[in-house]
């Protein structure tokens, strides 16, 4: 194994981030989780597949989840604490980014604002953002809608804590339809109890889909080389997929016997995929 180091450390003095420092000579990757999830999502699937391929991987929490707060300039004060894991890097280190549904669209955004800092990026189930107001409205409706009830569910944190009513959430959220047949572990669970749910609502109201706005005009002419992934059981996104298709710099690969969360269902091809297209 190439891993020489993990450590958790702040970008911006707020934004936390788990930074595995590995034997590769060069090249930084940031890796963007899903709602409800945190920095820890995603190491397990993509750090063997990645190590060999950069020297340092950055696992970051995305605000309102984990130790990221929600500040009062998001989503901008976050997208500084990314471009400066690129100012870091030199000249000729490579900086790359994988981001997950929410993380994705996160991701796309961060693309948009900075679109020469990403040389390459692999989005799963990313939202390009709404290009009808009328849609776009009524998702910041259901969305202020579901914020006021993670904001009103009581939360105490520490291990052996019973917050029966957010495991209660946690456990419907991720049986929606969207998942597929998706369960979530015991190992699962515990990780997204890490997360405060009023903090979750408080991402919504400041950075959630319907606050995106279109990128699409911004994304065809970013220079960033896009690899956009969807699950074949997720109609949803597979209509987003077919936006991304017309980006210039985009390809669109369809994840077979997966849903919205393409790592979970087919994490061995998902992470060969990456790492092939990446590296």
């Amino acid at each position: 194994m190439s891993i020489l180091t993990l450590s958790h450390t702040l970008l911006n003095s707020t934004v936390a981030a788990l930074r595995v420092q590995t034997r590769a000579s060069d090249g930084d990757v940031i890796c963007l989780h899903g709602f409800t999830q945190n920095r820890f999502a995603m190491v397990n699937a993509l750090v063997g597949p990645l190590a060999p391929h950069y020297r340092r991987i950055w696992f970051i929490d995305c605000p309102g989840h984990g130790a990221t707060p929600v500040t009062d300039d998001d989503p901008m004060n976050f997208f500084a604490a990314l471009d400066a894991i690129g100012a870091q890097a030199t000249e000729s280190a490579k900086l790359d980014l994988i981001g997950y549904s929410m993380g994705a669209r996160l991701g796309l955004w961060f693309i948009s604002r900075y679109p020469e800092r990403i040389r390459r990026a692999v989005v799963a189930s990313a939202h390009l953002g709404y290009q009808d107001e009328d849609a776009r409205a009524a998702r910041i409706a259901s969305d202020d809608a579901l914020a006021t009830r993670l904001e009103g569910i009581p939360y105490t944190g520490g291990l052996g804590v019973d917050n029966h009513e957010f495991v209660a959430f946690l456990q419907e959220w991720n049986q929606a339809p969207l998942f597929g047949q998706r369960a979530l572990s015991e190992t699962d669970l515990r990780l997204r109890l890490g997360n405060h749910p009023a903090r979750l609502g408080a991402a919504l109201r400041s950075y959630g889909t319907g606050q995106q706005p279109d990128l699409t005009a911004d994304l065809a002419r970013t220079t960033t080389q896009l690899l956009y992934l969807y699950g074949e059981q997720d109609t949803a996104y597979a209509q987003m997929a077919d936006r991304a298709r017309h980006l210039p710099s985009c390809e669109v690969h369809m994840i077979a016997d997966a849903a919205h969360d393409v790592l979970h269902d087919q994490p061995i091809e998902v992470g060969t995929i990456i790492a092939s297209y990446l590296a």
